[in-house]
Order: structure tokens, then sequence, then C-alpha cells
């Protein structure tokens, strides 16, 4: 965008406060339109050539940003701009609504730093809508494709893995990290107290179910993978926090006694995590893969223990917008 397309919009009831902001305002390049009423400010809003509004705090500037949010559909970043003994930053930028501050009288600098700070921001904003629409069009999606779900209320890995590898193609998109985390009993020692080890009943895979359900967040998804195994996927979860998870799950099981053939044994699960990083080319069926590796070692080196496993993708070079 040419300097010539550049604008910045200044509210200032004041006459005098409002010559003298304009006059900051072109010292720094841009093209400064002024407006004294809120009849002024909002014709001025139909210039394409706007990047940011300067907004003078109190009473008028409040109530013309409360309309420019609630009513007008602008989306323009809002500097608040306060005098140097004027009330805390905080209370300004809450009252209005706005992006940000700026104390006059302010720099290029100060100016340029806010318009792109405030233009990041509202990329942002714009990515966590889309992010929110796709949630619910994903949550609308498994209404409809789920069939009757396994015990825990959980849907099963066929029901819904095309679904979650769209999720992963939309993470390496917009950027934002992902975990896998595949949770299974420990094997039993045999009814018969031998050495035997033997796979856990279905009742107890269903303890298991509620156990997870306890311990994850409602944004995370639970989902039945095999007979005494659950796979969950962790959204914007990096392996650290995956890790917190999986020690919450393994801290939960280990409350539960079952009681077979005679006998108390007190459960315990192993945990394997997989995840995605911002930037990282994977995919969902790999992830799903070294999860599964994961929980192999940790039950191979005795059980009752958290592992993950660092897989590394093809790092991203443009995104849009920008063992325990």
């Amino acid at each position: 965008m040419s300097e010539l397309q550049r604008s910045i919009l200044v509210y200032e009831p004041q006459a005098s406060a409002l010559k003298r902001t304009l006059a900051l305002v072109e010292q720094t390049g841009y093209r400064a339109i002024g407006a004294t009423t809120a009849e002024q400010a909002t014709a001025a809003l139909s210039e394409e050539s706007l990047v940011a509004l300067l907004v003078a705090a109190g009473a008028p500037g409040v109530e013309f940003c409360h309309y420019l949010r609630e009513f007008s559909g602008a989306s323009l970043p809002i500097a608040a701009l306060l005098g140097a003994v004027d009330e805390t930053d905080a209370e300004v930028v809450a009252k209005m609504g706005a992006d940000g501050y700026l104390r006059r009288p302010f720099t290029a600098t100060a100016l340029e730093s806010f318009v792109s700070l405030a233009r990041q921001l509202g990329r942002l904003r714009r990515q966590l809508i889309d992010l929110r629409g796709s949630v619910a069009e994903l949550e609308q999606r498994l209404q409809r494709t789920a069939g009757p779900r396994r015990p825990g209320g959980f849907h099963s890995f066929e029901q819904v893995k095309d679904q979650l590898a769209l999720e992963v193609r939309r993470a390496k998109r917009y950027g934002y990290p992902l975990a896998i985390m595949v949770v299974g009993i420990d094997p039993l020692p045999a009814p018969a107290g031998g050495a035997v080890l033997v796979p856990p009943p279905p009742e107890v895979t269903a303890g298991l179910a509620a156990s997870i359900a306890k311990s994850v967040r409602a944004i995370d998804m639970p989902i039945h993978f095999a007979a005494e195994r659950i796979l969950v996927f962790l959204p914007h979860t990096d392996l650290a926090g995956a890790e917190e998870v999986g020690r919450r799950v393994k801290r939960r099981i280990m409350t539960i006694t079952y009681r077979g053939g005679g006998k108390a044994v007190q459960l315990t699960a192993s945990v394997g995590l997989a995840g995605m990083a911002p930037g990282e080319d994977l995919t969902f069926s790999r992830l799903v893969k070294s999860a599964l590796a994961a929980l192999k070692a940790a039950q191979l080196k005795g059980g009752n223990r958290v592992m993950k496993r660092v897989t590394r993708g093809t790092v991203l070079s443009n995104l849009a917008g920008g063992g325990s």
C-alpha cells in the first residue's frame, strides 16, 4: 500500500487538540482525517484508505467506539488517545473497547508500531473466527456421521478418523499445535496368580474411558481406538501440555482397583504421545503411528509411565496469516 493510500482517522471533539494531533499524524507520513463530531467520524469511515482510528478518551469517544464495534461492521484497529495525566491505560482501553492506546505527544515510531501490531491482532481475530467456525462444522459432521457410541460416550476410531485428518490439515494451515495421546491399560496378572500377564477385560476398558473423560478438557476428543486402548485428540496442545494430561490420566487410573478371580488388582496405564508443532508438516496417520510406538515402548519398559515420540516433520515456510 502506498503512502497516499494510508490514512488515519482522528476523532477529537476539541478543535485545538485535534489540530495538534493531525499535525503529529501527518509528520509520520500518514494522511490525517480529522473529526470533531461522531457524525463526521462516521462519515469518514467510508474512506477505503483508512488503516487505523485514533479516538480521544472521554464519553464521546466511548460512545463512538461502541457504535463502531457493535453496529458499523468496521474492523479497523482503534487506539485510545491519552494525555500525560489521564486515567490508567487499562481502564481507558476497557471502557472504549480499543485495541491499545497512545499518549500525546506520540512519536512516529509509536504510531507505526501500533498500526503494525493492531493489523496482526486483526489477522489473529479473523483466524480465531475461522477456527471457531471450523470446530462448529466438525462437531456438526460428527453428529451426522457418527453411529452409536461406545462405553463412556466415545466415538469409534473408524467413525471419526476422516474428520480428525481434516483437523490436522487445518492445524497446519493456521499454525497451531496439536497432540495425539493413546492410553492403554497395562496387562493384568493371570487369575491364578501366575506370572503370565493377560489383557484387561471389557469392564476395565470401560473404567479407563470414564477416567479419561474426567481428565481432559471439553475441546479434547477421546476415541475408542482398540479393545483396551483409547486415543485422545488434543487440539491447540503442544507436547509439554499433552504430557501433563497424560500424567493426570495415569494418576487417576492408579486409583482404580479391579476385583477379578477373587483378587484385587490396582490398575495402571501407559500413555504414548506424539505432537505437531506450528510450522511442521505431518499427517494424522503418522501422528497416530508415533503415539502407538510410544505406548508400546512405555509398556515394554514395565508400564505405568508416559512416553512421547518426537516426530519431526518438514517445516512449512509460509503459514496462513503470518517420557516420565
